[in-house]
């Protein structure tokens, strides 16, 4: 009676062991990309990602997902929905800048991306010396 009794908690220990690896290991395998946005195509969206003290960025590419949700971030805390076409025409119309694209931050899950949170990076606008 005692060994089939620690038989069963053996069993258990075992059991919660494995749900415990199978969390952690699906939580890890989605990561959050911080980048500048050089190009969006239908299929894959492209970003320069440096690492801090590196002049020069890597280049990732990665597939976007079929419900794939885009936000537009109005604030530090404050997004609203948005689109892939509108995301593109950010895109193009800050490439033209000095920075050569677009602040996004990108969900990636198995090299797909599943949400995409882009910006323009600006402060908004300044006050005047003289408002001061």
């Amino acid at each position: 009676m005692f060994s089939k009794a620690l038989g069963e908690h053996h069993m258990l220990q075992k059991f919660g062991c494995a749900v415990a690896v199978m969390l952690v290991g699906s939580i890890a395998l989605a990561e959050t990309v911080r980048g500048v946005v050089s190009e969006v195509k239908d299929d894959s969206i492209t970003l320069t990602v440096r690492v801090k003290g590196e002049k020069r960025g890597e280049k990732k590419t990665f597939k976007i997902g079929k419900k794939v949700k885009v936000s537009k971030m109005k604030g530090k805390d404050d997004a609203e929905d948005s689109t892939l076409s509108a995301l593109k025409e950010a895109v193009e119309k800050a490439g033209k800048g000095r920075r050569g694209g677009v602040r996004a931050s990108v969900e990636v899950k198995d090299g797909t991306a599943t949400e995409i949170k882009y910006g323009t990076g600006g402060r908004g606008k300044r006050k005047k010396k003289s408002d001061i």
